[in-house]
């Protein structure tokens, strides 16, 4: 344990500017893009839904930048790496940093609506465009400038978004490499504007589920136990307290980790890191493209190879940290929850330490001292991620579920035909 946390320190130390830079750079392009999406949404709704996304995706990318500075620090993944653990020449560079960006958009989207972060640039978005000029200039038109749910034209937006970002990932071979970044801008799009639909669909279920008959007769039999029993109402409240206090904070670190891990499997692609038994297809998806006709299979498997690129990173890292162990999770899980409460025990001490003011001066200043806790957080969780991840890949048991393979760089190495596999090396 000790080890450990002199090492996260070290790491931290050691490329603080540089995570740093990432960080600001990050935050810099948020702010700006989401004052930039909140003056043509009070125009348009659609125009504001094209351009907030970005801000989004600039988090994304100053987060794997900083994963990325931790490369050369981490012993494990470099030995993996074989030493190599930056690319040869600048398209090189880009295009695996294209890779790593178009297998982390999906899972760090999801990650950032779960955060709550996504409701929160949408209120900063819209609480800036009401103060438009120009607001009211469509208001009697019955969009909003969170026009973000299932209306047709952000439905019509996701699916254009789509299908470019399908073409133009088929086409790249023919295409410069500067398309990389449209193909990158149509997976945040579809991908942001997916994730709200969810949200705003999946928000009734929880209600949905406690108002079912048989979900309120188990929790009036609860309420008869708890009331006839003090032991059971003592454990039924202290399950509920754990679970309360803890839950959050272990799906935060395990999801937070599985973030990380995409980000460095993608790019030991270059490397070209894959499990021994990964087959691009798996044997009932195999089977329904073979009995399916010809000309509909053909057509079905780029879809299916598709959401395969998309799934392979994600699966093998998180089958690289189940083999980290449960002593090592529950480790972990204590020791990021640790790091975040010494930022919220800083934040509270310095709330303290300023004193009264009026609730003006508060809103004013909120933010900033906020921004200034994160800087000196993020640096430390991010080494700590980088630093877990590598343990777990240094604790893998079994060489076979981790080897070197001839994946390629390109993407299209999952193509590969009747669902085989490239050989091992």
């Amino acid at each position: 344990m000790r080890s450990t946390i002199r090492e996260v320190l070290r790491l931290a130390g050691r490329t603080w500017p540089l995570l740093l830079v990432w960080f600001l750079g990050g935050w810099i392009v948020r702010w700006v893009v989401i004052r930039i999406a909140a003056e043509l949404g009070a125009i348009d709704a659609t125009l504001g839904l094209l351009v907030l996304p970005i801000a989004v995706l600039a988090r994304l990318v100053s987060y794997i930048g900083m994963f990325l500075v931790l490369r050369d620090s981490m012993p494990a993944f470099t030995r993996l790496a074989k030493g190599n653990v930056t690319d040869d020449s600048v398209e090189e560079t880009a295009l695996g940093f294209r890779d790593i960006l178009l297998s982390s958009v999906l899972v760090f989207f999801a990650l950032y609506s779960t955060m709550d972060l996504m409701r929160q640039d949408l209120l900063k978005y819209a609480g800036l465009a009401i103060e438009s000029d120009n607001f009211f200039t469509y208001a009697g038109s019955g969009t909003t400038v969170l026009a973000v749910t299932a209306t047709p034209a952000s439905v019509a937006v996701a699916i254009i978004a789509f299908a470019g970002r399908f073409a133009l990932k088929r086409l790249r071979s023919r295409l410069p490499a500067w398309t990389s970044i449209i193909t990158v801008y149509f997976e945040a799009v579809w991908v942001f504007i997916a994730v709200n639909v969810l949200s705003s669909l999946f928000s009734v279920v929880p209600a949905w589920i406690d108002s079912r008959q048989f979900i309120r007769s188990l929790d009036e039999l609860r309420q008869t136990l708890v009331e006839n029993s003090v032991t059971l109402r003592l454990a039924w409240d202290g399950a509920s307290w754990v679970w309360n206090s803890s839950s959050e904070i272990i799906f935060l670190a395990l999801a937070w980790l599985l973030v990380a891990g995409v980000v460095y499997v993608r790019s030991l692609t270059t490397s070209r890191l894959e499990l021994r038994r990964a087959r691009p297809r798996g044997p009932l998806l195999g089977a329904t493209l073979a009995s399916a006709p010809a000309g509909l299979a053909r057509r079905a498997r780029p879809l299916f190879d598709d959401a395969i690129e998309i799934a392979k990173p994600l699966l093998l890292s998180a089958r690289v940290i189940l083999r980290g162990g449960i002593v090592f999770l529950a480790v972990y899980v204590f020791a990021y929850a640790l790091w975040i409460s010494v930022g919220d025990w800083v934040l509270a001490g310095l709330y303290a330490a300023i004193g009264p003011h009026p609730y003006a001066w508060w809103m004013a200043t909120d933010q900033p001292i906020g921004f200034v806790i994160d800087l000196l957080v993020e640096p430390v969780r991010i080494s700590l991620l980088a630093v877990a991840f590598d343990f777990c890949l240094r604790s893998s048991r079994r060489a076979a579920d981790v080897a070197l393979d001839d994946m390629s760089d390109d993407v299209d190495a999952l193509e590969t035909a009747d669902g085989e596999s490239s050989s091992s090396r």
